[in-house]
């Protein structure tokens, strides 16, 4: 009885296990500076997407493939921007997908060259070029083009919503530790919201500055923050845009309708040259992707960095004289 007993107290205080570690699959960077804080130490967050590399054009290797069907969950964007993440077919419980997800906003698609209020283009400066440049990425892509703007991790309250997806999904996997996710999510969330206050108060003094982009991948940060840009270079960033639309892009600079024009280190700087060479006007690099803001040896930036430092980089050239 003596021994039963000190097997049974033995059993008593022998510790918690350690809740499971799992594998997290996302297929850009923005998404895993989204889901990060949420993981345990122990659980493995692997990124499809090279550091420094466009989402467009992007095509998985075998390793990718291999990680993908090893992951406890797959998060993907869902649209045509990670369109070669969504080809592999995996169980519906194994992925979360941002633009299903209920209460996501949405943006029209807007064209490339100088965008009207509302978003749209100029339709009877553009009409012809725009019709070439949309059948050259339709047929890239072999389907036609997007009923909006793709590129919605750039909404604060997108992110908020796969935030709470995210977490959701987590504490099914691991429900022995569903109370720490939760305070978790509690706490990212809060520190995403106090960011998302700073963004205001630096961007606000701003919002009617006119500025350009190389493409459109930052239509819902400007929406979100009340800003003011009238244009894109390129519908898609791997696409020339057509001379006449350089022709009047420039022209709108010389006039002064533009004061700032923002590249992106994904693709080289020469992208802009054809509108800002020999015109006075501030240059600045966005990261659509935030891997330019991660700290050293991160392949991303936690998402309260990334939309801080976007906002910092359109201060600098919304501040600055011109060059």
């Amino acid at each position: 009885m003596k021994k039963l007993l000190g097997m049974l107290c033995g059993l008593w205080i022998l510790p918690a296990m350690p809740a499971k570690a799992i594998n997290i699959t996302v297929s850009v960077p923005p998404l895993a500076g989204m889901i990060a804080p949420l993981l345990d130490q122990d659980d493995e967050l692997q990124l499809l997407l090279t550091p420094g590399a466009s989402p467009h054009g992007f095509q998985l290797k075998p390793s990718h493939l291999q990680a993908l069907h090893t992951s406890d969950l797959v998060i993907t964007v869902g649209t045509p921007v990670d369109a070669w993440a969504q080809k592999v077919k995996l169980p519906d419980g194994q992925t979360l997908r941002m633009a299903q997800l209920e209460g996501i906003e949405t943006l029209p698609f807007r064209a490339g060259g100088i965008w009207q209020k509302g978003g749209h283009v100029h339709a009877d400066e553009h009409e012809h070029d725009e019709h070439h440049e949309h059948e050259q990425q339709a047929a890239d892509s072999h389907k036609e083009l997007p009923p909006y703007d793709g590129h919605i991790w750039m909404s604060v309250d997108n992110a908020r919503i796969l935030i709470q997806a995210a977490s959701r999904k987590l504490q099914q996997l691991k429900p022995e530790s569903s109370a720490e996710i939760a305070q978790r999510t509690e706490d990212w969330l809060a520190k995403i919201s106090v960011q998302d206050v700073k963004n205001q108060t630096i961007l606000n003094p701003f919002q009617e500055v006119p500025f350009l982009v190389l493409h459109d991948a930052f239509h819902y940060f400007e929406h979100h923050y009340g800003l003011n840009g009238v244009g894109s270079i390129r519908l898609n960033p791997e696409i020339a845009p057509s001379l006449k639309r350089i022709l009047e892009l420039r022209a709108r600079v010389k006039a002064g309708e533009v004061q700032c024009i923002f590249k992106e280190p994904q693709f080289p700087e020469k992208r802009i040259l054809a509108v800002t060479k020999g015109l006075e006007v501030n240059t600045e690099t966005l990261d659509p992707m935030g891997v330019t803001y991660a700290p050293e040896g991160k392949q991303f930036s936690d998402y309260d960095l990334f939309i801080g430092e976007l906002a910092r980089h359109m201060q600098n050239c919304f501040e600055k004289k011109r060059d």
